[in-house]
């Protein structure tokens, strides 16, 4: 089902999607704030930067890297798509090579193979396409500030020298006409009255989970975009309302979502429904089969207790920095591993968890645009290129063991999943709405408020009336 989808996608932390939405309610509301305080110049000035930056923030990484890979990489006859931190881990590199030999893709095995034996390259080439598409993105929004500037400048200069024209044509031709004098004396009486509310608004106014996971590495470029924003500050109000909004952005898209659908899921826990899966998961029929047949327990406990022993050795080895010690964890990983990438083993309820919430990434055939319309055909595979975090894999068989610890309770285990996939879907639209509804309205109402209160009352845009300010001064300086 389509709502499945979605709220896994909006329920997963390491997607962007969620991020680009918060931004998007984020920009909005700050672009209806800014019009409604300082008028077309400042929407268009706010809309500038906060489109313009959502652009470069969510293109630019994919971009760069996607040229640096098609340029750089090929030149090296280097593979970007082998995650280079398997070069670091020998026991799942190894399962992995073994693994790769048994697909009938043999590209898959041979590229592997290729970026273990130029292993520095790789890793070098990595680390180089980190800073540079960062370092990239980041010049890209420097840039878009310095033209945005430049045009609202522009766009105030031209404003302010239309209406100092439009004064002087008053006051040297429609001013000293006999009939317009007559005119306003016949009206004075009711204009003083309605003059009091007329306004002319228009005229007036760590690292490498950073490289490796991509919504942290958008946080790098979040907090560039921030110091750049706040260097370029053109007043001290703007810096102070920069300094409002872009903390409230930072804390809002990278660590209030996490604690808040951590909370509900801590709440829903105790009322009895597990939400820790994925919606996807949660509704399937592999799950609903599994924790009827009781395979679930099984299976959790087929790879719960490889992970244990694979902690149990790395305690083991801190405690006792023996060959021995290390003998007996490199067993343990190969261990895990091979039962991971082993054929016979894909059937176990936590393997396609794992691999249906994306925790396990599976060769997806077809082109990028194929990807992203969703028309790439999915094997089901384990792509042996990408790295597995074995934390992720140890959570997904806890979360389908309280799944199934609460599940046997309840005679229709199908009406309990459903119950516990509703449930699932309202944290991830209440975390959402909450989150959206900060960004959205909370915030930019504070910006304003911060405004009229450091402005004696007044809501205008504080650029456009200190950029005025010169001008007036270079106007009477003219004159005289």
């Amino acid at each position: 089902m389509l709502i499945n989808k979605i709220t896994s996608t909006f329920g997963d932390h390491s997607n962007l999607l969620p991020l680009f939405t918060k931004d998007v309610v984020n920009s909005t509301g700050m672009t209806a704030f800014s019009y409604d305080a300082g008028g077309k110049i400042e929407a268009k000035d706010r809309f500038i930067d906060e489109f313009g930056t959502q652009a470069i923030w969510m293109g630019g990484l994919p971009f760069f890297k996607w040229a640096i890979d098609n340029s750089v990489y090929k030149l090296a006859k280097l593979n970007p798509d082998v995650d280079v931190r398997l070069l670091k881990d020998n026991e799942q590199l190894s399962a992995a090579q073994k693994y790769a030999q048994t697909l009938k893709d043999t590209n898959i095995s041979q590229s592997l193979n290729n970026v273990v034996k130029n292993s520095k390259k790789a890793q070098g080439l990595f680390l180089g396409k980190f800073a540079a598409a960062t370092a990239l993105t980041l010049a890209s929004f420097f840039t878009l500030v310095k033209v945005k500037q430049h045009y609202t400048k522009k766009e105030i200069e031209k404003q302010f020298w239309a209406k100092k024209s439009e004064q002087h044509f008053y006051s040297n031709n429609v001013a000293k006409s006999p009939a317009f004098k007559a005119f306003m004396s016949d009206g004075e009486h009711q204009n003083k009255a309605n003059n009091k509310n007329i306004a002319f608004k228009g005229l007036g106014s760590t690292l490498s989970s950073f490289m490796f996971d991509p919504v942290k590495n958008l946080f790098i470029v979040d907090a560039g975009i921030t110091g750049e924003r706040l260097i370029a500050s053109r007043t001290k109000t703007e810096f102070a309302e920069t300094a409002i909004k872009e903390g409230s952005l930072l804390f809002f898209l990278y660590v209030a979502g996490r604690y808040v659908q951590e909370g509900i899921e801590k709440i829903s826990e105790k009322l009895g429904k597990p939400i820790g899966l994925h919606a996807e998961v949660l509704s399937s029929t592999y799950m609903n089969d599994s924790i009827t047949s009781g395979k679930a327990a099984k299976d959790v406990k087929e790879v719960k207790d490889l992970i244990n022993a694979v902690q149990s050795a790395k305690e083991n080895l801190k405690a006792n920095k023996t060959e021995t010690a290390k003998a007996e964890l490199s067993n343990a990983q190969k261990a895990l591993y091979e039962f991971i990438y082993d054929a016979k083993n894909q059937d176990n309820t936590v393997i396609k968890a794992a691999k249906h919430s994306g925790l396990i990434k599976t060769i997806v055939n077809g082109n990028w645009w194929q990807k992203l319309t969703g028309k790439a055909v999915n094997t089901h595979k384990i792509d042996p290129q990408k790295y597995i975090k074995i934390s992720d894999i140890d959570d997904c068989a806890n979360n389908i063991d309280k799944l199934y610890q609460q599940a046997i309770k309840h005679k229709d285990i199908g009406a309990f999943l459903k119950a516990c996939r509703n449930m699932k879907i309202g944290s991830v639209a209440a975390n959402m709405g909450i989150t959206c509804l900060f960004l959205g309205l909370i915030v930019p109402y504070s910006m304003m408020k911060y405004r009229e209160k450091h402005q004696n009352g007044k809501k205008e845009f504080h650029v456009q009336s200190e950029i005025e300010r010169q001008l007036e001064q270079s106007f009477k300086g003219r004159v005289a």
